[in-house]
Order: C-alpha cells, then sequence, then structure tokens
C-alpha cells in the first residue's frame, strides 16, 4: 500500500468517524428530549423544566468534578474556560475563548442545542440549562471562581458569552499576598 492510497483511507475513516460522531450527537439530543417529554406528559410541564434543570445541575457538578480529578487548577479561570471550550467543542458547539483584562470570555457563536430545543417544540429554552450547567461547574471547580452569562443565542444575541473571573479576597487588592499560613 502507497502512502497515496494509505492517506485516502486514512482521510476515509476520518470523515466517516466525524459523521459518525455528529450523528451521536443528534441522538443524544432526542435521548434527553424524549426523556423530557416524558416527565412533561406524567408530571406537567414545570415538573419536566425542574427536572430538566435538576438535570443540568448534575452534569455541571459532575463536570466540575471530572476538571479538578484531572488536576485542574480551582483558581485559574483561563483555564477553566479553555476546558468548558473543549467540552464544547466535544458536544458539536463552534466556541473560542478570549482575554478580556482579568477575564476570560467563552464565546459560541453557534450550537446544536439551540437547534435540537426548537426543533422539539422548545425554541429560546436552552439557555437556562446551560446557565445552571455553568454556574455548577464552575462552583463545584471553586467557591472563588465566577462566570457571568453576558448574552445568549436563545436569546436572540449574536453569541452566548460566558466571563469567567476568580473573586477577589476581601479587604486587600487583588494580586497582594495574603497574610494567612494556611
Amino acid at each position: 500500500m502507497n502512502d497515496d492510497t494509505g492517506s485516502a483511507a486514512l482521510a476515509r475513516q476520518l470523515a466517516r468517524r466525524t459523521r459518525d460522531w455528529q450523528s451521536m450527537i443528534r441522538i443524544t439530543h432526542d435521548f434527553f428530549h424524549a426523556w423530557r417529554r416524558a416527565v412533561a406528559a406524567a408530571h406537567g410541564e414545570r415538573a419536566a423544566r425542574e427536572a430538566e434543570l435538576d438535570f443540568w445541575e448534575r452534569i455541571g457538578a459532575a463536570t466540575g468534578a471530572a476538571y479538578l480529578a484531572r488536576a485542574g487548577n480551582p483558581d485559574d479561570p483561563a483555564q477553566l474556560a479553555r476546558a468548558m471550550l473543549r467540552a464544547s467543542e466535544v458536544m458539536g458547539e463552534t466556541a473560542h475563548v478570549e482575554r478580556d483584562g482579568d477575564s476570560t470570555l467563552l464565546v459560541h457563536t453557534a450550537c446544536p442545542w439551540l437547534d435540537s430545543y426548537r426543533a422539539h417544540g422548545l425554541p429560546g429554552q436552552c439557555g437556562a440549562g446551560c446557565d445552571r450547567w455553568f454556574q455548577t461547574a464552575v462552583r463545584t471547580v471553586s467557591p472563588r471562581m465566577r462566570v457571568v452569562t453576558e448574552s445568549r443565542l436563545p436569546d436572540g444575541d449574536a453569541s452566548c458569552t460566558r466571563r469567567f473571573t476568580l473573586a477577589r479576597p476581601q479587604g486587600r487588592p487583588f494580586g497582594t499576598p495574603s497574610n494567612r499560613c494556611d
């Protein structure tokens, strides 16, 4: 087998795996929405919404724990935003990270959740779940870390933008060494 044939075969395999992964993303969305419809049918829309937010909270806690288990720095907003970027990319989302002073922005410009919620009759409702996921993941990583949602695609904004920061200790300027001996 020459390099051209081997390269072509690898390219075909990669293209196939990419299509398979994109199909798997759609399948997991369908599972999620079928589960949500079952809860709504059995217990009403309000219960489905509460269960959905609980779902995202549990996923957020697991995401934060996984970050810490992989030796993620609980005091580095940029590192956490990059880890969340990677998770977003794996889920088929289009996003990037930007620095903004002491903050790090995670900016999503496209997201399959927006489309899947719309396709299942729930347009614009994905934002609350994502907010819950981000808030819970960040709170799990560190009580000093903060994430603020500044814009959301489902609200008609051009992006979902989240600002990651580290809370400044009370009573002293940021970056000043602590007098504590922990």
